[in-house]
């Protein structure tokens, strides 16, 4: 097991709408069901930071509101891993988050 550490980036696009990480993890802790692929769910509020467990495999994982996903995989590895996400402005794709590395 490793842990998965992601920072929301203060911004004021996207900071009214809930936003959520899900993680992909084992069917027996799992709260969502994506396509046969089982999540946890985690609120992150906006310029905080969540973090979970995740295994060594490779492991999705999205971000979004009600309207719109933003998927990430983690690359296999035993290794710590950190992310920064954040919004980007567009209207038209629904303000869609990043991630990227930190």
């Amino acid at each position: 097991m490793r842990k998965l550490t992601v920072k929301r980036k203060w911004s004021i696009v996207e900071c009214f709408p809930k936003i959520y990480l899900y993680v992909q993890c084992e069917r027996k802790h799992s709260t969502h069901n994506v396509n046969g692929n089982y999540f946890i769910r985690i609120r992150i509020k906006n310029g905080k930071t969540v973090t979970a467990d995740i295994t060594d495999e490779p492991t999705i994982i999205m971000i979004g509101s009600n309207t719109a996903y933003t998927p990430y995989t983690v690359p296999a590895g035993t290794d710590d891993v950190n992310l920064l996400t954040k919004p980007h402005y567009s209207p038209a794709k629904g303000n869609p988050f990043t991630f990227e590395k930190c």
